[in-house]
């Protein structure tokens, strides 16, 4: 019975993943009628009718499919009656005959949570068969009914609206309704965000936009600054260089400071310290530092406050945090000051490597790849792999191998194979030519990559994976590793992600985010030494030249993520175990998995290998990289442009570019903004 258990809950998860993948375009929505946010499909519409809810139309409002949402203005005392009895007497009254299927769920996953829910069937009033999934949300600030209603053919579609209305549904702070609010606009950095209505608001250069809310100067306030470069290392920050800051900045005046590791504010996880310190009259004043790690920009908020201010100082926060919406294309970075007049630098803005993903699918498998991307598969089901690249630069690319074999545990077991092999032939003859893992470990597993394509061409006729599919990698360096949260066979040796620096068959320089799970499942005695063959699952990764990695690593990993297998493939496997039916069941889930666990691992990277990563980068390629000392802004020049430029700088319309060095070393984490040409 347990096990059945763990097989159901197993597939609500697989199902959830199918349902989460899919939102991929959506936008933010506000309920002013009934105070609260969320996000919709991009180009859904909605309607609010008091005492039902907000309906969300994904096609022609006033049919299926639609979505609704119902923020309870009263208590269910006894949800799962409710469920269970109530609302499915309420459906029989409704539909009377027409109601043919009823399917109560103590629990259904949905959103990342786990709700009560029931599903139903009725036929509508032009004969068409609907389905309609009834959700209930036990929270404490508001209980929240959900309903899918749904043809078939329109399932997954409407499940991912669904999926998308419950993930992000976040009630306005400390209020049933919408908080009295108004829109403010940065022009100097570039957002739009809400504070309390009524409020002021100052902006300070190299400090940021200031939220007072009470008589301007005083606390309490809060603080919005758009950084004008990307915090290589959040946790350092928030965890070394800020309170430094603060213990010199107060010295004994500082009473404590207690770090945060999340704090839920505006619908989102941020990292924070709180402090405590003495102001110059002596009152004892509450500063929560926290910090919005973001694509498009780096965002600190400051708010600060005595203690009967709190609630009201904390829900202007979550309304700036909420809200905050930067402008399209925005930086952070401000204008420049340099004169107009003068000689202009011969500069392009510098375009996306990769821009948007389109999808690819067949019978076997649906993903994302960036367009015009190559993808070559092969294997079927367990030995199934894949790798897509770039036709423009082949080191831009994405792979996954479900399971490999067979590799050997060391250079003895294969001597010893070759031994027998002329004797006896066979599989001996077959083990012989099989890669050897030095050690059971990902560095083991990469170093034997060049073995392992000249075993897979020699053996191509007889049924191994198509050598094209492997990713070209040699002479691998690992530059970080770290343990992975991906789910693994008990007998895997290690099952870690590392971040590597490589270099293909033609001596380029590239980088790449991988791992994989070598498994020893027994030992074999042959002849004095071990000569069981070991596997390796899921060997994955994305790659890229050396310096692109920083800027492709998240729209490579959500296309790693993206890939599943179709429904209709699972079903065609025969002769496979039960936990391997699973393992293809479950992949979309387990894809989702690795990305998040190579986010974690690239997130926790070492800011020395992306400065690294950049200069090698652009002594490979004959470049300097420059940045602008009045606007933050980087610019790539060829080498040399900046001795000549550097002598006649006051003729130039921006005299304000510098070398990075050294000293200036931190700029190489910030993207390019422009390249120069000559």
């Amino acid at each position: 019975m347990k096990r059945r258990l763990s097989v159901c809950l197993f597939i609500l998860v697989v199902l959830f993943a199918l349902f989460a993948a899919a939102e991929t375009d959506l936008k933010d929505f506000h309920c002013g009628e009934q105070g609260y946010t969320t996000r919709i499909p991009a180009d859904a519409s909605t309607t609010f009718q008091p005492g039902n809810g907000l309906r969300i139309w994904l096609d022609e409002p006033g049919y299926v499919p639609n979505v609704l949402i119902w923020r309870r203005t009263d208590a269910v005392e006894d949800p799962q009656t409710y469920i269970r009895e109530t609302y499915t007497e309420h459906m029989k009254k409704t539909y009377g005959s027409r109601l043919v299927g009823t399917s109560l769920s103590e629990y259904v996953d949905m959103g990342g949570k786990r709700l009560l829910g029931a599903t139903y069937i009725y036929k509508g009033s032009s004969g068409a068969t609907i389905n309609q999934m009834h959700l209930l949300e036990v929270r404490e600030d508001g209980q929240v009914e959900y309903d899918a209603r749904y043809l078939n053919a329109e399932r997954d579609m409407t499940l991912a609206a669904l999926d998308a209305a419950v993930r992000y549904y976040q009630p306005d702070s400390g209020s049933s309704g919408e908080t009295a609010s108004e829109e403010i606009r940065c022009e100097e950095q570039g957002y739009t965000t809400r504070m309390p209505a009524g409020k002021t608001t100052t902006f300070q250069e190299g400090n940021g936009l200031r939220i007072w809310l009470d008589e301007p100067g005083y606390v309490p306030n809060v603080l919005i600054w758009r950084r004008t470069s990307r915090l290589s290392d959040p946790d350092t920050y928030l965890g070394t260089s800020y309170p430094a800051y603060m213990k010199e900045k107060y010295g004994d005046n500082l009473v404590s400071v207690t770090q945060q590791a999340d704090v839920d504010v505006g619908g989102k996880h941020l990292r924070g310290t709180a402090y405590v310190y003495k102001g110059a009259s002596g009152a004892t004043i509450n500063q929560l530092h926290l910090v919005d790690i973001r694509e498009d920009g780096d965002v600190e908020y400051h708010a600060r406050f005595v203690d009967s201010e709190r609630q009201m100082t904390l829900e202007a926060l979550d309304l700036a945090i909420r809200y905050y919406q930067p402008d399209t294309g925005a930086s952070g970075k401000r204008a420049g000051t340099a004169a107009s007049s003068g000689k202009k630098i011969n500069a392009a803005s510098a375009a996306p490597i990769v821009s948007g993903t389109v999808p690819v699918k067949d019978s076997r498998f649906t993903m994302e790849l960036p367009a015009k991307w190559n993808c070559q598969v092969s294997g079927e089901f367990m030995t199934f792999c894949y790798r897509a690249w770039d036709p423009e630069s082949p080191n831009r690319s994405v792979f996954m191998f479900l399971k490999l074999e067979p590799f050997l545990k060391s250079q003895a077991a294969k001597d010893m194979y070759q031994q027998l092999s002329g004797s006896f032939g066979g599989s001996y003859s077959l083990f012989a030519d099989a890669p050897v893992l030095k050690s059971l470990t990902l560095a083991g597993v990469l170093e034997a990559i060049p073995d392992t394509i000249r075993f897979a061409q020699k053996y191509r006729d007889a049924g191994a994976i198509n050598p094209a599919i492997f990713p070209d990698i040699r002479n691998v360096t690992i530059l970080e590793k770290t343990p992975s949260a991906l789910p693994a066979p008990a007998s895997c040796t290690e099952n870690s992600i590392a971040r590597i620096s490589y270099q293909d068959a033609e001596g380029h320089s590239c980088e790449g985010l991988v791992t994989a799970q070598p498994v020893d499942t027994m030992h074999y005695d042959l002849y004095g030494v071990d000569g069981w063959p070991c596997t390796v699952y899921l060997l994955m990764g994305v790659t890229a030249p050396m310096g692109e990695l920083a800027e492709l690593e998240p729209v490579l990993t959500r296309c790693l993520s993206s890939f599943s297998f179709t429904p209709e493939y699972v079903k065609k496997a025969v002769n496979l175990s039960t936990e391997e039916m699973q393992t293809l069941l479950g992949i979309g889930r387990q894809m989702d998995n690795a990305r998040s666990a190579m986010n974690i691992a690239w997130e926790r990277r070492q800011a020395t290998y992306d400065i690294l990563s950049q200069k090698n980068s652009d002594a490979i390629l004959g470049y300097d990289r420059l940045y602008d000392s009045e606007t933050g802004e980087i610019y790539r020049a060829e080498s040399g442009f900046y001795d000549s430029y550097d002598l006649y700088r006051n003729e130039y319309s921006n005299p304000n570019l510098q070398l990075i060095d050294d000293q200036s070393k931190q700029y190489y984490l910030n993207g390019i903004d422009y390249y120069i040409t000559r």
